[in-house]
């Protein structure tokens, strides 16, 4: 699967193209309005898929963050037994 840029890095006027993976209905909309949706439903018929636009931007910042947690109490655990 390709990955969906961040939409608040692109033009507003500029045009995405979403491809279903299961009908194959190509689904064009701008910028400015993907931005901000948590996510976008494919316009075929019948078919019920949900673009996700921003779940995996929120897995990164959560996994990011849950490193520098792990980071940070291994470094002060560190530091305080070399201070004893």
């Amino acid at each position: 699967m390709g990955q969906i840029p961040d939409t608040g890095q692109i033009r507003p006027a500029t045009r995405i193209l979403l491809i279903c993976p299961e009908c194959g209905q190509e689904n064009s909309e701008f910028a400015h309005t993907l931005r901000g949706m948590a996510s976008y439903s494919c316009r075929g018929d019948g078919c019920h898929y949900d673009f996700d636009l921003a779940g995996a931007h929120r897995d990164i910042g959560q996994s990011f963050a849950e490193t520098f947690r792990r980071f940070y109490a291994t470094f002060y655990a560190l530091r305080g037994q070399g201070a004893r």
